[in-house]
């Protein structure tokens, strides 16, 4: 039986997916209807800082969390996730157990002054978006493996190390990835 594609669900990327923008990733489904849907990748971190990026939030300086890659549709665009067991932030909505979507730098102020950790926060620059009936014809050409988001994967898991361990808790067929480096030629 096939699980149902909706928020709240991780696309684990099949080893066989070679789109540069997706090969072993692992994306966070936020948005799905009849439109289309929406989602941001949650193991691509760049090498800036989310307080390098932003100069008018006045608690910047204490966030020494890295921005993510979210995706490749508007990468100047920067979506906020935040870890907690109910709603912190009015504008936020709810994804999945313990996390919300806040959707922009306006609630970023919000999310710092109400959450005890900055390990509780994630910055995505970019998103991954399909219109209506793509990603159900990539999931019928097994581009994508479906399974329910887990907070851990997002928020306690190095980032590097997540594909290959949602990949493995698939199955025996899938369980080289766990001990396969990211970048395989460097083996």
């Amino acid at each position: 039986m096939s699980k149902p594609l909706k928020r709240g669900m991780f696309l684990i990327a099949d080893p066989k997916l070679r789109d540069p923008n997706f090969s072993q990733t692992v994306i966070l489904l936020c948005e799905h209807d009849d439109q289309g849907s929406l989602g941001v990748v949650v193991n691509r971190p760049t090498t800036l800082r989310l307080s390098e990026a932003i100069q008018n939030v006045s608690d910047s300086h204490s966030i020494t969390d890295v921005l993510y890659s979210g995706g490749p549709v508007q990468p100047d665009h920067i979506m906020t996730l935040y870890r907690a067991e109910k709603k912190q932030v009015p504008e936020s909505e709810h994804i999945a157990t313990g996390m919300y979507l806040g959707g922009s730098l306006a609630v970023l102020e919000d999310m710092i002054a109400s959450l005890a950790s900055t390990n509780s926060i994630r910055a995505y620059v970019g998103y991954a978006g399909w219109s209506s009936n793509q990603l159900e014809s990539e999931l019928g050409e097994d581009s994508w493996k479906l399974v329910p988001a887990d907070q851990k994967f997002v928020f306690d898991m190095e980032p590097a190390r997540v594909w290959s361990t949602l990949l493995a808790s698939l199955g025996e067929e899938y369980s080289i990835y766990e001990s396969m480096p990211p970048d395989p030629t460097m083996n």
